[in-house]
């Protein structure tokens, strides 16, 4: 029986499934998407899967992937869905095809306790209340006791970021294989389980800075890998950007400053050069930040002379960090903490001459500024060529996969931002009955959502469907800003007209205590911003309203929006069409896609954004959503929700 067979009878009624999955019902969907990905397999080919909500994307690409018995990689978009696929999903495979596969789960280095830091930590006693002492100690005692050495198996409260800086390394303050602990690091231990194992599940970020990074010999998992499948695929190139971009914030530095210091009291002997130019770069760290004082938010340097301040202070810390590199090299010691700030002080001394001096029109330059830190960037405007020589290097399949890469059908926009022109391109509908089970609302008579009153309007054009479901809703937007307004004037609405109806906004508690909430009362509405646009998925009755305040198109003053628009201008592309409205398709669709999660689900979606219909490009993000009823009155929404 060949390979295409035996996955075919995997996904059969009475197949191997159907034995461990209760309830099992076979999807024409989901088997032919598994016989795509295992023919690209097959033939070392990469090729991009769009697969509506329902189809079962998971295990299409699981199944084959074990059948063929290479070493894969799997990236996810959150360490949370890195944890469901290794605890959840692989391990009923693995049980219905009873493959002795080996499989290791694999974090950033961020996500693992490390013994030198702890010891460092200890020395410096820089603790500022008991609780952090207290769970300081508890890490302390974990590394007795833990097999992993991961920071999950302890609750970090949210308001002790310190501690856990204090108990991890970074890429920039790793000894590497110089450490004294070498032999018991964590983060050594779980990616030797991962070099060894058949399947490592990774997330995008940790693949893109192993790509990336290389170094210290723990960045080899890629060569070592046959297969490489992108779950949630439409998050890459934001992820692929980041990393082939650079940046350095005014925290990294206070950290390499407090790790000089460190290696200069081991070192145990003074240098009065040394000791000035240590103190002058602490004073330098200190202006730059000054520098950025009353900017608050995104920036890019285009109008270069309202940042002379800024550029220059960037550039004189190069110079100073220079000097002191030299100093370092000069004194002679094995101070391994000395020799690894020195590297350090290597890249930022490039950095900051590159972001202060740099001409290149395909990288732009920016900054944000918040009270906590100042970060300086450089992004590239694209990555295509970069990831295209990645994916040509060596011959291994890329299979990546989500519910959101086409553009009406079109997947150009997400195939060229990657390299990917001559991937093939399958895409497979929701199974779910969505004709008969949702709606889609467009109120009439919206003003722009430009207008001061807009989110008056959003709130009073919501107001008799929230009322109608009882709750059960989750409110989308596209700001903060509009996001607490909105919460506000429901708040005064509700108190006015004593509807009991919860209100749970963003920021009242971590993503994951809200969304318990939320499903536990059965009948509160839900206001969230970026993050509850995917990445939230709620089942049942409780969730049988989405309201969406307007499409999301970025900020246009965005600096690297603004970079990217400048570029296709320049190229004589239109920005709007080509990036500006596949963006906004794309991020809809994942807002739209909370609505409906199983096939019993029932709802009704709201976008109050008048453009939908009324502009050009209105039509074509209209065909990109799922095939609901369709209406702009009221009345057949709220004779929808009574029986929902």
């Amino acid at each position: 029986m060949s390979i295409e067979e035996e996955i075919d009878r995997a996904f059969s009624a009475e197949g191997l499934l159907s034995e461990v999955v209760s309830g099992y019902k076979p999807r024409v969907e989901q088997t032919e998407m598994a016989i795509a990905i295992g023919r690209a397999i097959g033939e070392r080919s990469p090729i991009i899967c769009e697969a509506g909500t329902g189809t079962g994307k998971t295990f299409a690409y699981l199944i084959p992937a074990f059948y063929y018995g290479r070493k894969i990689i799997v990236a996810t978009g959150t360490k949370t869905l890195q944890d469901q696929l290794f605890d959840q999903d692989i391990q009923v495979v693995r049980d219905a095809l009873k493959l002795p596969i080996t499989v290791a789960k694999l974090k950033g280095r961020a996500n693992y306790l490390c013994h030198h830091q702890i010891e460092k930590t200890k020395s410096e006693r820089s603790f500022s209340s008991l609780r952090e002492v207290e769970l300081f100690n508890m890490f302390e005692r974990m590394l007795d006791t833990s097999e992993s050495g991961d920071i999950s198996e302890v609750s970090i409260p949210e308001e002790s970021p310190r501690v856990q800086s204090a108990v991890v390394s970074t890429r920039d303050n790793c000894l590497g294989s110089d450490c004294p602990h070498i032999g018991k690091c964590f983060v050594l231990k779980a990616r030797k389980q991962a070099l060894a194992a058949e399947v490592v599940v990774v997330n995008h970020h940790l693949f893109f800075a192993d790509l990336a990074l290389k170094q210290d010999g723990f960045g080899e998992l890629l060569p070592e890998c046959d297969v490489v499948i992108f779950d949630e695929a439409h998050q890459v190139p934001d992820v692929a950007t980041q990393f082939f971009g650079s940046n350095l914030s005014t925290s990294q530095l206070s950290e390499l400053l407090r790790d000089l210091r460190y290696g200069y009291v081991i070192l145990a002997k003074t240098n009065d050069a040394v000791d000035d130019l240590i103190d002058r770069f602490e004073k330098m760290i200190r202006e730059l930040r000054i520098a950025f004082e009353g900017y608050k938010g995104r920036y890019d340097l285009k109008e270069q002379h309202r940042f002379n301040k800024a550029i220059e202070a960037a550039r004189t810390l190069g110079c100073i960090g220079d000097e002191l590199s030299q100093a370092i090299h000069a004194i002679e010691s094995n101070n391994l903490e000395l020799q690894r700030c020195r590297e350090r002080l290597l890249e930022v001394i490039s950095f900051s001459k590159t972001w202060s001096e740099n001409e290149d029109s395909s990288v732009i330059r920016w900054f944000e500024s918040s009270v906590q830190t100042v970060r300086l960037h450089l992004t590239p405007i694209n990555v295509s060529d970069a990831f295209k020589t990645i994916l040509s290097s060596e011959k291994r399949s890329w299979i990546f996969t989500s519910a959101t890469l086409s553009v009406s059908g079109d997947v150009s926009y997400f195939a060229n931002q990657l390299g990917l022109e001559e991937a093939e391109f399958l895409s497979w509908d929701s199974p779910f009955d969505y004709p008969n089970n949702s709606m889609l609302y467009v109120p009439k008579d919206m003003p722009q959502p430009s207008d001061t009153d807009y989110i008056d309007r959003v709130v009073s054009e919501s107001l008799g469907a929230i009322i109608a479901a009882n709750g059960r809703c989750m409110m989308l937007f596209t700001s903060l800003a509009a996001m607490r307004l909105a919460r506000e004037k429901l708040a005064n609405t509700f108190a006015e007209r004593d509807i009991q109806i919860p209100l749970l906004l963003q920021g009242d508690g971590s993503k994951f205590e809200l969304l318990n909430r939320f499903k536990k009362l059965k009948n509160a509405v839900l206001l969230g911003s970026h993050s509850f646009w995917e990445g939230v998925d709620v089942r049942g009755e409780g969730l049988v309203l989405v309201i969406i305040d307007k499409l999301p198109f970025s900020v246009p003053d965005d600096p690297v929006t603004a970079g990217r628009i400048e570029y296709l201008r320049s190229q004589g592309g239109n920005p709007f069409m080509d990036f500006q409205v596949p963006e906004a398709v794309i991020s809809l669709k994942q807002g739209a896609g909370r609505l409906i999660r199983d096939e019993t689900d029932t709802g009704v979606l709201i976008i109050c954004d008048p453009r939908l219909l009324s502009k050009p490009y209105g039509k074509r993000i209209w065909r990109s959503l799922p095939s609901m009823k369709r209406t702009q009155d009221i009345n057949d929404v709220l004779s929808f929700l009574k029986s929902a």
